[in-house]
């Protein structure tokens, strides 16, 4: 760990990512860098590459299993979009980040969970934190290939389907505008020739005559292409009419959604529980059930996780399997829960807890972290900025 006294405001301001460096996110970049050895490094890149092959070698278990489907928290009626798109969209994935744990000081890497659809940390990773080790000469940089990776997996679906106009929806929050248009800054880069960032609303679905927006007053496009930054999930469970026009659209080829709709299947925690059945013992998982009961040893303590969640919304952790020891309230409080056992985390001198991330591209391509004090990461976590001790 080095100071980082150096803070990029300035080039945040000029590129319109203030949003993460003023306000009340004038502290979210952490005044440090953590240098990770090499090793540590290419550890939490193949986990990334390891734990995407056997989520997705489990999830398309789960398809033949209605037991399993529900214990996902996927309801039935979404079976049939999935089935097809398991079968016609299998390869179309862009991207995700695991989070895991430990991987530092020694500490064993076990994947905690993998956010499958509409992951956040774009701008931070692919354009703050190679600016924050430059201002600060940090000489050896972390794996970090996020922006070029995405820019040659969106020439790549481009160029395999129906040409390269793209919509890029979000629902208006300022933090998944900047995602978003740091996805489309990636499409523009690989050639895309109609490129249009908009709130949802602003969108047209029309199961007739497919995708439209207006790029200008009094113009429409239609567009082939939606990147959406708004949960399968929430689509299923909130919105179902949408649920329902998307897919129309997507089955008679008016519209090709990224990530696909079997992404939804990856996204739930539920797939954790389902992928330790299926690997019992493997290095990467944590025994993770549906009941803290079935859980091997209940009394090393467990983390409490709604199948569907994000900022550590509806979150319990209990060290001793007995009381609760932290809880975060939320909105994901009625939907089934899944039992992980407790992972060890690297902590610094003042107990701070360190959480590595892995982007998959859908290959490993890049490394984040965050930190936070407490047994809960929420969104008032910090990002912390990755180095290297040395070449690797």
């Amino acid at each position: 760990m080095i100071d980082a006294p150096e803070r990029p405001n300035r080039f945040a301001r000029k590129r319109g990512l203030d949003f993460f460096t003023t306000g009340d996110n004038h502290d979210y970049l952490a005044d440090e860098i953590l240098l990770l050895e090499p090793g540590e490094a290419d550890a939490a890149l193949a986990a990334g590459d390891t734990a995407y092959d056997l989520l997705r070698n489990t999830a398309r278990r789960c398809l033949t299993d209605p037991r399993r489907l529900a214990g996902l928290g996927i309801p039935d009626w979404c079976r049939p979009l999935l089935e097809w798109s398991v079968e016609n969209e299998w390869d179309d994935f862009l991207f995700g980040r695991f989070d895991l744990a430990g991987g530092l000081d020694g500490l064993p890497l076990k994947v905690l969970e993998f956010n499958a659809d509409t992951c956040s940390l774009l701008p931070e990773t692919g354009i703050l934190q190679p600016e924050v080790l430059k201002k600060n000469k940090v000489k050896y940089p972390a794996p970090n290939n996020l922006a070029s990776s995405l820019e040659a997996r969106l020439r790549e679906i481009g160029a395999a389907r129906k040409g390269t106009h793209g919509l890029f929806a979000h629902l208006g929050y300022p933090e998944d505008e900047l995602n978003v248009g740091f996805l489309a800054d990636r499409a523009s880069a690989a050639g895309w020739k109609q490129v249009l960032t908009a709130a949802l609303p602003e969108a047209t679905f029309d199961p007739d005559n497919g995708l439209a927006a207006d790029p200008k007053p009094e113009r429409t496009q239609r567009y082939y292409y939606l990147f959406k930054f708004f949960p399968w999930d929430w689509i299923a469970l909130e919105e179902s009419a949408l649920w329902e026009m998307l897919e129309e659209m997507i089955v008679n080829h008016f519209v090709r959604v990224v990530n696909p709709a079997w992404t939804m299947l990856l996204q739930s925690k539920g797939l954790l529980a389902y992928a330790w059945q299926d690997n019992p013992g493997h290095p990467l998982l944590l025994p993770t059930a549906f009941d803290p009961a079935d859980l091997p040893n209940p009394r090393s303590g467990y983390v409490r996780k709604p199948v569907f969640g994000r900022n550590g919304e509806n979150v319990m952790v209990s060290l001793d399997g007995r009381r609760s020891d932290a809880t975060h309230g939320g909105d994901y409080g009625d939907l089934p829960v899944i039992y992980q056992q407790l992972a060890p985390f690297a902590n610094d001198r003042e107990g701070i807890r360190y959480q590595l991330g892995t982007f998959v591209t859908p290959r490993a391509s890049a490394l984040s972290c965050r930190r936070q004090d407490g047994l809960i990461l929420d969104d008032d976590a910090e990002f912390v900025s990755l180095g290297l001790t040395s070449c690797r």
